[in-house]
Order: C-alpha cells, then structure tokens, then sequence
C-alpha cells in the first residue's frame, strides 16, 4: 500500500475534524451522506448549514487512533478509525468512503458508530 496515499486521505480525515466550512465545501462531494453517531442522516448542504463560524476550530476535539486504509479499486479509498472526544471521552468508530474526482479525493460517504 502506497504509505503516502495513507498520509493523504489521514490529512483530508484530520482536516475536516476543524470543521471549516470551506474545507467541508472542497472535500465533501457534492452527493456526500453521512449517517452519523448521533444516528442522524446528513448531506453536504445539511453539514455545511450546521457549520457557524467560518474560521472553524483552533483544536480538533478527538483523538484519532487505528486509521487504515484499504484501496478498493484505483480511485476508491475506505478509511477506518476511532476518535475519543477529548471534553467526554466517548469513543467512536469512524468510516469513510473516497473517491478521486479529477486530482482530488473527495469524501462520498462517512459513518460514525458510538461504541460501548
């Protein structure tokens, strides 16, 4: 596995945790959905209307341990890891599906499971 390729879709990963809006503009595809671990279902529009400062956050509130990736296909990713929220310690397992749109990966579909 191509160890720059990890390092690439870990930064995306990491990037979008400062929940910029621009950020979630330029990486979410436009046809993204997330089930997320509140057990909602999201889009991009819903995730980028849910986003109110435009400066983001000075620090990700996770800890991220055990990403992999495993290639599906030339220009398909799936992503896996866990987070622990710093403020609670409640952990989650995260997943995520990219895709590489033009010379660009672009996250299609993310899913995050709270953990007992």
């Amino acid at each position: 596995m191509d160890i720059d390729l990890k390092e690439q879709i870990l930064m995306l990963e990491t990037q979008l945790m400062y929940a910029r809006k621009d950020d979630f503009e330029k990486i979410l595809a436009d046809d993204y959905v997330e089930f997320g671990s509140s057990g909602l279902k999201y889009d991009k529009t819903m995730q980028l209307s849910s986003l109110d400062d435009e400066a983001g956050l000075h620090k990700i509130p996770y800890v991220m341990t055990d990403f992999t990736i495993k290639q599906l296909a030339p220009n398909i990713i799936h992503s896996t890891y866990c987070t622990t929220t710093i403020a609670n310690g409640k952990k989650s397992l995260r997943s995520s599906v990219w895709q590489l749109h033009e010379t660009a990966w672009k996250m299609y579909f993310h899913q995050g499971t709270p953990t007992i």
